[in-house]
């Protein structure tokens, strides 16, 4: 969802104010809004005072309702919703006269359907959703009674935005769609592509398989046509956010490296940083450790530039205020004493020179933080790979010594004797054809044990079941198999847990049947609750074969990595080996 909520925002900041009429009063509007776009709100909002003062004294009520609009989203955007409200407040009386109702040109129309816009966008941000609904039906009630399809197209897309948020999804597909109706007729690319991007959205939300591909046509229709970078970003930021919803993090990274390379990505450091961020956390999720460390190094180094430019910016403004409050100190107190005057110099200074330090310390403290996880990472991810492939190794050595001792015991003693039958010109052709019958069925046999079970088919308890029938028929020993509760639901168990569990079950039952002189196996498994216990009992002598021990060895690391316990007890002339898993993993579901 990161990807969508930025969209969002982004959205939301493109406010609707429209112009007045009066060439000053256009011009300082204009002013407060460039001031805006650009970051400095303060700024905007000494224009826009000034903008406000003049339309009152000229009495014009369509620029009072557009002027406390704008000056309410430029005090949203610096986080002061009270006082944004109270601008809202003073739009709101006036447009809701009845006055205004029956005097309302074109230009009334279009402010009270821009106010309402910004008061759902403030509601929306405050997690308001009935609210944000309430007004947005507003805004397009008025929006209605518009007659410029330029400002309706605008707008219809705007409010669809506010209800898709909001969570009224049939709304918000309405809302687009005329939406992207009006646009397609001006022929205006942009605000078509972006109706049609948040239609995507809608019909995902909405499970709309067949209309989500067919909006993701038409996108593809409009992306040559583009010419907005912001318009292009969205778009992709919105399938970005539907991939990332779905868990489809293989299909979300070629999204996220697209957005990466649009023509002006690069003046929209915020969107790059979310891009990194997400990328990271994708590749975490597949298991390619090198790429999620390589996109986190560039969104860790890009967080510390933007925090950079912020605090820059952040002093630009204090100059700025500093520079405005000396002006109306000169101009109010004329006759102030130079002492006075320098007094509140040098505290200003004192303020910036304090401020300054304080960023500097809090700029070095951050960079060596993030020096400092980096490495940690870095270390964390060594020392885990080197652990995997250790116990890789140690895997394979293992399981070359088992398949020599099997080769070697059984398979090449069996050919020497035939070799020597031979060779004496023993002319007993079926006993040599029985030897060599039992060579290729203990060749077999060990071909199956390095086969890796198919869970896709069969449960752990089939496949345990199935093993253990084979082994009795391919040995002097009976092996009886229980599993319970008889309802039990084996298919429950994770496949990479399966696997432990039989090869564990696979290894007990061999040294039984290889080392103990045992005559009879009894093999159970239970299934309670979110726990699993496994025994393999035998009444055979105590393992003392080397060979035995290393299957101890391997059957505990087995165990290790389930998060399970392996315990092995002797008593009389038995043995037994159990297996308890008091928590399992929980099953993935195959897409």
């Amino acid at each position: 969802m990161k990807g969508l909520r930025l969209i969002l925002f982004l959205a939301a900041m493109m406010a609707v104010v429209p112009m007045a009429a009066a060439d000053k009063l256009s011009e300082l509007r204009q002013k407060a809004d460039a001031l805006h776009g650009g970051g400095k709100n303060d700024s905007a909002l000494i224009v826009a005072r000034e903008a406000l003062d003049m339309a009152t004294k000229s009495r014009n009520t369509t620029a009072i309702v557009g002027i406390n609009s704008s000056m309410g989203v430029y005090l949203r955007t610096m986080g002061k919703t009270d006082e944004a409200l109270r601008h809202y407040n003073e739009a709101m009386k006036l447009c809701t006269t009845a006055e205004f109702k029956a005097k309302a040109d074109e230009d009334a129309r279009q402010e009270a359907a821009a106010l309402y816009l910004n008061l759902a966008t403030l509601h929306i941000d405050m997690q308001h959703k009935k609210e944000a609904m309430y007004y947005a039906g507003l805004s397009v009630d008025w929006t209605q009674k518009c007659a410029d399809k330029a400002f309706k197209a605008q707008m219809l897309s705007q409010n669809g935005l506010m209800f898709l948020m909001a969570g009224d999804n049939n709304k918000a597909a309405d809302m687009l769609t005329r939406s992207y109706g009006y646009a397609m007729e001006l022929g205006q690319t942009d605000a078509a592509m972006s109706a049609a991007a948040y239609m995507v959205a809608t019909a995902d939300r909405l499970g709309d398989r067949r209309g989500a591909d067919m909006w993701r046509g038409r996108c593809r229709t409009l992306e040559p046509k583009v010419e907005s970078t912001m318009t292009l970003v969205a778009y992709y930021q919105i399938l970005c956010s539907i991939e990332l919803n779905h868990e489809n993090w293989r299909g979300a990274l070629p999204l996220f490296k697209k957005i990466l390379t649009i023509k002006g990505i690069e003046q929209m450091p915020f969107v790059v940083y979310d891009c990194y961020n997400n990328m990271h956390e994708a590749y975490a999720r597949l298991g390619q450790w090198e790429q999620a460390y390589g996109a986190m190094t560039k969104a860790v180094a890009l967080k510390d530039s933007l925090f950079e430019s912020q605090k820059a910016e952040s002093m630009r403004e204090l100059t700025v205020k500093y520079q405005a409050k000396e002006k109306e100190l000169e101009l109010a107190q004329k006759k102030a004493e130079l002492a006075e005057t320098r007094m509140y110099v040098s505290t200003g200074l004192l303020v910036v020179a304090v401020l300054a330090a304080l960023t500097v310390v809090y700029i070095m403290r951050q960079r060596r933080k993030a020096r400092m996880q980096a490495e940690e990472f870095r270390r964390l991810q060594a020392d885990t790979d080197r652990r995997l492939m250790q116990k890789y190794v140690d895997g394979l050595e293992n399981e070359r010594e088992r398949l020599a001792r099997e080769l070697h015991d059984g398979v090449c003693n069996s050919l020497y004797t035939v070799q020597l039958k031979i060779a004496a010109g023993n002319g007993d052709a079926a006993g040599q054809a029985a030897m060599l019958d039992e060579c290729r069925e203990q060749v077999r046999r060990i071909s199956h044990e390095m086969m890796p079970p198919e869970f896709s088919y069969a449960d752990i308890s089939m496949v345990l079941d199935d093993y253990l029938c084979q082994a009795t028929g391919a040995g002097q020993c009976e092996i009886t198999y229980e599993a319970v509760p008889e309802d039990a639901d084996w298919s429950r168990v994770a496949d990479a847990t399966a696997l432990e569990i039989y090869r564990i079950a696979q290894e007990a039952v061999a040294n039984a049947m290889k080392h103990s002189g045992a005559t009879r196996i009894d093999v159970g498994m239970r299934l309670e609750g979110n726990s699993l216990s496994l025994t393999i009992s035998d009444n055979g002598q105590p393992q003392q074969h080397a060979s035995a021990g290393i299957g101890r060895r391997t059957m505990r690391q087995r165990a290790a990595a389930i998060n399970g316990q392996i315990t092995t007890e002797s008593e009389g002339g038995s043995t037994t080996v159990r297996l308890t898993i008091s928590s399992l993993p929980e099953k993935k579901t195959r897409p």
